[in-house]
């Protein structure tokens, strides 16, 4: 069984991460989800204001020190 995943590394800070798929679905779900109450109405209906929206990672920038210079390579795992 392989499992992909994307390995970024900061330029700045050289901090290492991983990401997935799953990560992936989980922030375009999200940005979806915000867009949609978004569009519920102009902004001033009640019931709207009582959805929350959800967070939306920037898998384009480091978790540490916030810097967008960052290379990402494709790794596979067989596991």
């Amino acid at each position: 069984m392989e499992i992909k995943e994307t390995k970024c590394t900061c330029k700045a800070c050289n901090k290492v991460w991983f990401y997935g798929k799953e990560d992936e679905r989980e922030r375009r779900s999200n940005k979806l989800h915000n867009a949609g109450k978004a569009m519920m109405c102009c902004g001033g209906c009640f019931p709207a204001l009582l959805i929350k929206d959800k967070e939306t990672k920037n898998l384009n920038k480091c978790p540490s020190c916030g810097s967008n210079a960052v290379s990402k390579e494709i790794v596979i795992h067989n596991v």
